[in-house]
Order: structure tokens, then C-alpha cells, then sequence
């Protein structure tokens, strides 16, 4: 996503490019919180009961109030980034993006999330003979292999 946003930014140069690229950077860092990793991936209660929006806006929070002088719109900017990264309240986004990197921000994350339904969903299928993959549920149809 930061390359994807590196590009975008030089393709618009209204956006701000270090922001852009800083939140998608960051904007899953609750994620480490989120998920616990032994034998297997499974949520922490952390996890289960805050989500990686949440942990990830108090992660955030944390190290930037131990930098002296760090500009309190900057400081705003990230946490609304982390917070509005999902770009909707249905999709668990306590707000909707609220200002333009934000809102590329959103559409950069699910872009990456389509490509890799997609990609995933062809190389997973399971007859390479046949040129469509079953019901993909995440994308509601079936996808066309060749």
C-alpha cells in the first residue's frame, strides 16, 4: 500500500505524500495487538474486544505523546487515518474519512483487500481446467480464471 500510495501522490500532487504514505504505513498497527501467533493466528481478547482500529489509535497515541514538540493537526490527522481507514460505520469505521488522505487511504486498503480476493481466489481454485472458480464469498460471484 505505501508504494501504491507513493504513486498516487506523485499522480496528484494536492495529496501530501508523506501523510498518505505514513498512514498506510500505520493505519494496521493494532493488528499486532490484535492477533496472538503460537501454533496458530487467533485474536487476543484485546483483539475480540477492541479491534485493531482501537488498539491501533492507542497504540499510536502512545508513542507519538512520548515525542516532545510533536505537532498536535499532524497528531490528528494519524489517529483519524487508523480510525477512518475501513471508510464506513458498517464496516466496523468508528468515522468516515474526513479529509483527502484519509479518504485515498480507505480506497488504497480496499483496493489491496480486492486484489488479493481476487488473486486468491484464482489460485485457489480448485479444477485449473475450468476457466471460472466457484462462489467466491467475500466477492459475491464467481471469478473468471484465464
Amino acid at each position: 500500500m505505501a508504494k501504491t500510495a507513493e504513486q498516487i501522490a506523485a499522480v496528484y500532487p494536492c495529496l501530501d505524500r508523506d501523510l498518505l504514505v505514513t498512514g498506510a504505513l500505520l493505519h494496521d498497527l493494532g493488528k499486532v495487538e490484535e492477533y496472538s501467533f503460537h501454533t496458530s493466528i487467533d485474536f487476543t481478547d484485546e483483539g475480540h474486544l477492541l479491534g485493531h482500529i482501537v488498539l491501533g489509535t492507542q497504540m499510536l497515541d502512545k508513542y507519538i505523546n512520548q515525542l516532545p514538540n510533536f505537532p498536535e493537526l499532524l497528531r490528528l490527522k494519524l489517529l483519524h487515518m487508523i480510525v477512518s481507514h475501513h471508510g464506513q460505520y458498517e464496516w466496523q469505521s468508528p468515522k468516515r474519512p474526513k479529509f483527502l488522505e484519509a479518504a485515498i487511504l480507505h480506497h488504497l486498503d480496499m483496493m489491496d483487500t480486492a486484489v488479493d480476493m481476487f488473486n486468491t481466489a484464482v489460485v485457489s481454485h480448485e479444477n485449473p481446467d475450468d476457466d471460472w472458480t466457484g462462489w467466491v464469498k467475500g466477492l459475491d460471484r464467481s471469478i473468471f480464471c484465464k
